[in-house]
């Protein structure tokens, strides 16, 4: 699971932000996620600690709850 987080967590600081989610989403040619709000939306409904981006510890829970795609 720790491969999945790094290839969104492009600049290898820990944390997911809005901008790398939507860098990947549509490198991945995805409809979802096209936009900054729609991926700020995304974000924030696994954002436990609310600081706006998503760590390990949120990325492996929301990845089992169905991943990006279940949000």
């Amino acid at each position: 699971m720790r491969e999945a987080f790094n290839v969104f967590d492009q600049n290898r600081d820990g944390f997911i932000t809005v901008e790398e989610l939507r860098s990947v989403l549509a490198s991945l040619g995805l409809k979802q996620g096209r936009t900054l709000e729609e991926c700020k939306r995304m974000i924030g409904k696994v954002d436990v600690d609310g600081d706006g981006m998503v760590d390990f510890k949120e990325f492996k829970k929301m990845m089992k709850a169905g991943g990006f795609a279940a949000l």
